[in-house]
């Protein structure tokens, strides 16, 4: 009992808001673990267990047990230290756990314990606790208990995906009883709401069973989960009729609440996967609840967030004490149901419901006091939430998505309800700006028809007189939205009113109103001018209207200058967007303007950039604002941007190098992405200017030597790529000031440096695109000794490449070097190139080392081009019929494996698959018939299914019989069909620059024909669904 009292006393003192006695009690405790963690085990859990104990005592001995498991429990754990606690301890202690989840009325404490059990089954079940799915499905049965119920389902729903099995859900008797369980405890009238709620959550985990891809394996498991669903359907609704609100108005409980949110949840998800299940009668129950419930929960909300008074009185729970935030996620469930039941059924059919849902609409579309004081106090809020990057879903989002998908009957209605309220009340400008918001929603619904007594045409002047535009008194979060709905507006209206000549109008008048001087809170206005300005991108003909380019450049430079020091995050990316909508305008005229430095655009654009470069989509962002500037440059004006950009970019390499750094640097990357597309972006696509070379190749060559950061290398490889390609004969003449060094010893020092093998495949993923870009620039100066010390350093690089882009990467340089020359490079890799094989330690020659990871590459290699290229130069060195090609055995087929062991993870480790071992030459027709079959899948894909009737239709049937007629022929037979088929073709036109699909079909008929590479011998060596492949591809 000492003992216990010792440890009890250092888990208080873990909590003392003292430091040093903090640190002391963890370092001590941690101190006792170690040595005995069986004895801390068990004493934490007696303490846990000892009602006379303070309940944050006993709740924060079982968060230290939590904290020790992982460590001392199992080997199983990956930040296991061991010793490991006793065997019997474990036994203990896992009964224990049970005990006190099923036994405990402390939410905290079964909560607590729950979490320790989750942990320890990871390691022990069902292995070392088979009975623990026993024990938690037992404790819920005794319905009298409502505490044990509650215990067992609290660990149940946790650990659901990994107690029952796939194999036991769906073809024993488990997923059916466990289904019956929970839906007999939810119809049970003794248990409690807590109860209800636990039920209602283990049932979300086994909807998601019944609607995961295992549901559609087959028919009987479908059928299955279509009763189960049928049967949920119902039963739902009519928890939803008999789950009522206690509250009469004034009093809100939050679990009532709650459980009303998990409800519609479920039934969303059962209506959105099985909408045609759903009959019109039960959907037109299921929308009747949500409206009322929505008029309810939105009244609350109301009240509760926008007025932020006193007449509702909140019940929290221990666990449910989150209200804005549960009453949020209630209105979210329920819009969402009413947004997938709304095409089937007309909500504006019955006034006197449409004009309540128009009301809840309302109630709960008004912003917050919470949220105006956010918008107020920080624009970065506003604009994260205006172009939906936030990182929470907000009720209004929910709205957004059920108005821009509005039927047409209910969209017209709730529009003339909206206009209407605008033109007879008066209302407090965030009742304003919430119709605003819905009109925005409205006009983003591209089906609805929208029409009132009040044209288009002269409903933006009565907007503007509505919110009192002009007026200093106005709420800058009022105007920021009329600006945010104003591209909406016009787009809505486009084919009724003059979109160009009004929408360019008011866009001019948004940026000048946006360009007055004013206080921080015109932040807000000025964000929404930016972010409307991207979206007048998609709506206005900038090329073919009359207006003042500079104006609205300078405009749109001047208003992003102000915000800069103050835009975080999300504003970023949004504000470097509009700046590129700007300069798209007009790039010329963006670049030689003489703004003031402060917004001069290319100072504009690094000072974003440099506020969060450690971001990846703004630097992406940032490189295209460059190539937009760059776009039709001629020499002087991209000498102009070189003039300004450069000089910052280099002063940021040089400090990196003058200081001595190695580690990552986020700004040195940033600069890095934008030097690689100033260069990229060279006039007319030509080499860049010279004097741009001799400015920025000494300092990224030093940069390269020094750096020892994947990263930095990553990034500082593509830019010197793209300068060998840019650039390639200023290496020639050039020499380093200090060293003496040439260009193209340089050159070769930093190509060297890429493939090197201590470097990480990461930093060195551009080396094949380098190699192949030198041999492509100097091949005209390089010889023999040269070539073959590249292309030996390039296979070593290879051999033991790991990562697929690196290893893709360099068998390019090998690929395109076989296109040229197939012939010479096959002689060339087995005489000039013997390396010793790291798997083996045999000595091989650079054929027999590249060739099996070339197959190897071929298999996974992405994009059109490169696969294309890659075919080609395979099929090249088959058609060599080169005996060193065909003598090389390498891996073929997988061989399935046929013991009885499962195989597991960890065991494929020590059980490699196993191949057939075939020739080189065989082993090149099967990967380029595996091409050609997936070729053909992709084209008949694209098929119009009308095309394909059509042509049945003429009868022309005879051909789709044919296929199953041939069967599949041996070679002889093959070769008739394909010499048959070929004097039909002979008169047509053969297209030089045939698709990857023709290039193969014709490799294939050349082979058949004229039997090359010995054709012959290799087809019958095929498998027969090969030959298939090829008989149907050549012939039909």
């Amino acid at each position: 009992m000492n003992e216990n009292r010792k440890i009890l006393s250092l888990v208080a003192k873990q909590s003392n808001p003292d430091n040093n006695t903090r640190r002391s009690a963890e370092l001590e405790f941690y101190h006792i673990s170690a040595q005995d963690p069986s004895a801390v085990f068990q004493e934490l859990l007696q303490l846990a267990t000892d009602e006379s104990i303070p309940e944050h005592l006993r709740q924060a001995c079982l968060l230290n047990l939590r904290l020790l498991v992982p460590k001392y429990w199992s080997i199983g754990f990956q930040s296991f230290v061991g010793p490991p606690v006793d065997q019997g301890v474990k036994h203990i202690i896992r009964q224990s756990l049970l005990q006190l989840v099923t036994t405990s009325t402390s939410s905290k404490l079964r909560s607590g314990s729950a979490y320790v059990i989750i942990q320890i089954a990871a390691t022990d079940y069902p292995d070392e606790w088979p009975d623990l799915l026993v024990h938690l499905y037992n404790s819920t049965k005794d319905f009298s208990n409502e505490v044990s119920v509650l215990g067992g389902l609290t660990v149940f729903n946790d650990l659901f995906d990994d107690l029952i099995t796939e194999e036991q859900f769906w073809e024993g008797e488990v997923g059916n009883e466990v289904i019956q369980h929970v839906l007999n405890l939810l119809n049970e009238n003794t248990l409690g709401i807590d109860v209800k709620i636990a039920c209602v959550k283990l049932y979300s985990s086994i909807l998601n069973t019944l609607r995961s891809p295992e549901a559609f394996a087959d028919d009987r498991r479908q059928a299955m989960a279509h009763e189960h669903v049928n049967t949920a359907l119902g039963f739902f609704a009519e928890m939803l009729h008999r789950t009522g609100f206690s509250s009469n108005g004034t009093e809100l409980h939050l679990n009532e609440i709650y459980l009303k949110s998990q409800i519609y949840n479920i039934l969303s998800i059962i209506v959105g996967n099985y909408n045609k299940r759903v009959g019109k009668e039960l959907k037109s129950s299921l929308i009747s609840f949500a409206l009322k419930d929505l008029a309810f929960s939105s009244k609350c909300y109301y009240e509760l967030f926008v007025v932020g008074g006193d007449s509702v009185q909140v019940h929290i729970t221990p666990v449910l004490n989150d209200s804005n935030g549960i009453i949020s996620n209630c209105l979210k469930d329920i819009l969402r149901i009413i947004a997938l039941l709304q095409h089937s059924l007309v909500i504006s059919q019955d006034q006197v419901t449409f004009g309540e849902f128009t009301q809840s609409l309302l109630q709960c579309s008004v912003l917050t006091q919470e949220q105006i004081e956010g918008y107020e106090s920080d624009f970065n809020l506003f604009v994260s939430d205006s172009t939906e990057l936030a990182v929470t879903t907000s009720v209004r989002d929910v709205i957004y998505e059920l108005l821009s998908e509005l039927n047409d009957f209910d969209s017209k209605e709730l529009y003339n309800k909206v206009l209407a309220n605008i033109s007879s009340e008066e209302m407090d400008w965030p009742l304003k700006e919430c119709h605003l918001y819905i009109l925005e929603c409205l006009f983003s619904n591209e089906d609805a028809n929208l029409s009132f007594e009040t044209s288009p045409i002269d409903l933006l002047p009565g907007l503007e007189k509505f919110i009192n535009l002009n007026s200093e008194d106005t709420n800058n979060l009022l105007i920021a939205r009329f600006f945010m709905m104003l591209p909406k507006f016009f787009e809505k209206f486009e084919d009724k009113i003059p979109v160009n000549e009004l929408g360019m109008k008011a866009f001019i008048e948004m940026l000048n109103f946006g360009s007055r001087p004013a206080s921080e809170s015109f932040n807000l206005i000025k964000a929404a001018c930016l972010v409307s300005t991207t979206l007048f991108k998609s709506i206005l003909d900038f090329n073919n209207i009359n207006f003042d380019k500079g104006f609205i450049q300078l405009s749109v430079f001047r208003i992003a200058a102000s915000l800069v020091e103050e835009s975080e995050e999300d504003s970023i990316p949004a504000i470097l967007e509009a700046i590129t909508v700007s300069i798209d305008i007009d790039s010329h005229n963006a670049l030689i303007s003489s703004a003031p430095s402060d917004i001069d655009v290319i100072y504009l654009i690094f000072s974003l950039a440099l506020k969060d470069s450690a971001n990846v989509q703004l630097m992406t962002d940032t490189s295209d604002c460059f190539k937009s500037l760059l776009h039709g440059v001629d020499t002087n004006e991209y000498l102009l941007l070189c003039d300004k950009a450069l000089p910052f970019i280099l002063d940021t390499i040089k400090q990196f190098i003058e200081q001595g750094k190695e580690d990552y640097s986020s700004n040195l990357d940033l600069v890095l992405e934008i030097l690689s597309a100033i260069i990229k972006s060279s006039p007319e696509n030509a080499e860049i200017p010279e004097n741009v070379f001799t400015y920025t190749f000494p300092l990224l060559n030093k940069l390269i030597t020094v750096s020892m950061d994947n990263q930095i290398l990553q990034t500082a490889g593509e830019v010197f790529n793209i300068l060998l390609e840019k650039a390639s004969r200023y290496f020639l003449n050039y020499e380093e000031p200090e060293s003496g060094d040439s260009g193209i010893h340089l050159l070769l020092a930093t190509v060297s440096k890429f493939l090197s093998p201590d470097l990480s495949d990461s930093a060195a993923v551009n080396s094949g695109l380098i190699v192949s870009s030198l041999i492509d620039k100097f091949h005209d100066y390089a010889d023999i000794t040269f070539l073959t010390q590249i292309l030996e350093a390039t296979v070593k690089r290879l051999i033991i490449a790991k990562e697929v882009i690196t290893i893709e990467n360099l068998v390019m340089v090998f690929c395109n070097l076989v296109c040229t020359s197939p012939e010479q490079m096959v002689d060339f890799l087995s005489s000039n190139i013997k390396l010793t094989d790291p798997k083996n330690g045999s000595v091989k020659t650079g054929l027999e080392l590249i060739l099996p990871i070339w197959f190897q590459s071929f298999e996974v290699t992405r994009g059109y081009e490169k696969i294309k290229q890659n075919a080609l130069a395979l099929a090249k060195i088959y058609t060599l019929n080169d005996e060193r090609i065909q003598n090389l055995i390498v891996d073929g087929d997988l061989i399935p494996y046929e013991g009885d062991l499962i195989r597991t993870r960890s065991m494929t480790k020590n059980m490699p698959d196993k191949y057939t071992q075939i020739s080189a030459s065989l082993k090149i027709l099967k990967l380029l018939i595996s091409e050609l079959n997936f070729q053909c899948q992709q084209m008949n894909n694209e098929i119009n299914p009308e095309d394909v009737k059509e042509y049945q239709d003429d009868g022309n049937e005879d051909d789709w019989e044919e296929i199953d007629d041939v069967g599949i022929p041996d070679y002889e037979k093959l070769k008739s069909y394909v010499d048959s088929d070929n004097e039909d073709d002979e008169h047509e036109d053969q297209n030089g620059d045939e698709d990857l699909k023709n290039l193969l079909i014709q490799f294939f008929k050349e082979c058949t024909t004229k039997n090359l590479g010995n054709f012959n011998k290799y087809y019958e060596l095929l498998t027969d669904d090969e030959k298939k492949i090829l008989t149907e591809d050549l012939i039909f």
